[in-house]
């Protein structure tokens, strides 16, 4: 008889079925559930779902309410301890049952897809020599998810530091979604299931369907991967950006993000250093820049020498130009002997350690370290922050050592050059007594909100004298002009 056959005359005798008590139905279960244990080499399909809708009318009998007087309600303590046995039995015989009719088909035909337990007995599987490194493949699986999952995190946690874009929000919850579908997969029991049943729709054959749990697995890993490093750039760039064009909040956020995608990456910590200083937090940015200096960085070696020229010692309440000093001639000498020498870096050495030693009043060692730095920007193309100021420095040590003609030149050189990259440097014009050549520097790159055309137009207006300074062949003549 096949399947259909059998299923027609177990729904006959199950229709057809006269009222029974309780008991009698439990009775019918067993007498069923016998049969189909004494035939257990080859059970007849009629015989195994007459046992499982047998199994159903059990269930329906004791789900309902008995008369709290009849003999339901008496019955019922010795009824459940039968019936536990009984389900016990049943579930020996599960894969038997499972191998002998479809399970599948009829829970469909019969709507029994939420039935009991019954209905959802796991037929056996042959087991091949390629089914043999299953467990191999579930174990590198989850290994790859758990990996990803890592990895999503650093990327979540750095998309929480302040607000989230719309593509990063759709980007972070396609990559979260696809984890945790094939989390779920891989880890529960139920949704092992559903993944398996999804992929025979697509007559992905069984045999195979871990090993494409694992290749899912892997490609959700590789994206996740490369957003994860590619975010690490982009950051750095980003922040990099907006610092250039003084947008000194945006470029904390974008730096902070970084750091939350790779802690260990100490560029990031050099480049906060940079924004707290610029805004005169000194003791933030040394902790930032410390962390680049032991990463063996010597650019930070560079911002922690510049950051200690304006640094108050808060025991002593005074400078300390000598450490700077000696960190920057530490700074030079790694940077000098670099196979390929970075330049810009170069440059802001000599002009940092020519601010040290002027601070120092070290004039002539001063001015050999200044003079170096304006050659090296000289060959810079570009306006790299920070550039400029070299002229300035330079200027009031010929001012020191009473070359008039030489440092009205360079305070010429100054005022058209200059861009100050911190609030101390800009601060310095104030402490030499030269505020009204402050007036005329550049600011733009200490913090975004300056207009370029209006302030050319007021440099060529007001500061035109310094401009021409080398004209003029003396500064106080220049000051003169101007005050009047």
């Amino acid at each position: 008889m096949s399947s259909s056959e059998a299923g027609v005359a177990a729904l006959g005798d199950h229709n057809n079925r006269v009222t029974r008590t309780p008991v009698e139905i439990l009775e019918h279960y067993q007498q069923l559930l016998e049969s189909v244990e004494r035939s257990r080499s080859q059970p007849a399909q009629n015989d195994v779902l007459s046992l499982l809708l047998a199994r159903d009318e059990v269930e329906a009998a004791f789900n309902l309410q008995p008369d709290e007087n009849g003999e339901e309600l008496l019955c019922l303590f010795d009824v459940d301890r039968r019936l536990s046995v009984l389900d016990h039995r049943l579930k020996k015989i599960g894969e038997l049952i499972a191998n002998t009719i479809s399970l599948d088909k009829w829970r469909v035909r019969l709507h029994r897809e939420e039935g009991g337990w019954w209905w959802h007995l796991t037929p056996t599987r042959k087991v091949d020599g390629w089914d043999r490194l299953d467990w191999l493949w579930d174990a590198l699986t989850l290994g790859t998810l758990a990996l990803g999952a890592s990895f999503m995190v650093s990327i979540i946690s750095a998309l929480s530091v302040g607000s989230l874009t719309v593509a990063a929000t759709l980007s972070t919850i396609a990559q979260i979604g696809g984890l945790a579908i094939v989390s779920q997969g891989a880890l529960t029991k139920r949704g092992q299931e559903k993944v398996r049943d999804f992929m025979t729709r697509f007559n992905i054959a069984a045999r195979y369907q871990s090993e494409v749990m694992l290749v899912i697995a892997v490609l959700l890993l590789a994206t996740v991967y490369v957003t994860h490093n590619s975010l690490t750039t982009v950051y750095l760039d980003k922040g990099r950006e907006a610092y250039r064009e003084g947008a000194l909040n945006d470029a904390e956020l974008t730096f902070l993000r970084g750091l939350e995608i790779q802690p260990d990456n100490s560029t990031f910590n050099a480049e906060l250093g940079r924004i707290y200083e610029s805004l005169g937090v000194l003791n933030k940015a040394i902790e930032q820049y410390y962390i680049n200096v032991q990463a063996g960085g010597v650019k930070g070696i560079n911002d922690l020498g510049r950051t200690y020229i304006n640094w108050v010692n808060p025991v002593t309440r005074k400078n300390d130009p000598a450490l700077a000093e000696a960190y920057l001639h530490m700074g030079l000498q790694r940077a000098n002997a670099q196979p390929v020498p970075d330049e810009d870096l170069r440059y802001q050495l000599n002009r940092n350690l020519g601010w040290a030693l002027l601070k120092q009043k070290k004039y002539q060692d001063a001015a050999k370290h200044l003079k170096m730095a304006i050659t090296i920007d000289e060959r810079i193309p570009e306006n790299q922050i920070g550039g400029g100021m070299a002229y300035c420095f330079l200027a009031y040590v010929y001012e020191q050592e009473g070359k008039i003609d030489a440092s009205a030149e360079q305070w010429g050189n100054c005022v058209v050059k200059a861009r100050p990259e911190t609030i101390h440097e800009y601060r310095w014009f104030s402490e030499v007594g030269k505020g009204e050549i402050s007036a005329c520097v550049n600011t733009s790159k200490i913090v975004s909100g300056l207009n370029e055309g209006l302030f050319e137009a007021v440099q060529q207006a007001r500061c035109a004298p310094y401009i021409a300074a080398s004209y003029f062949g003396n500064i106080d003549n220049i000051i003169a002009t101007t005050q009047e």
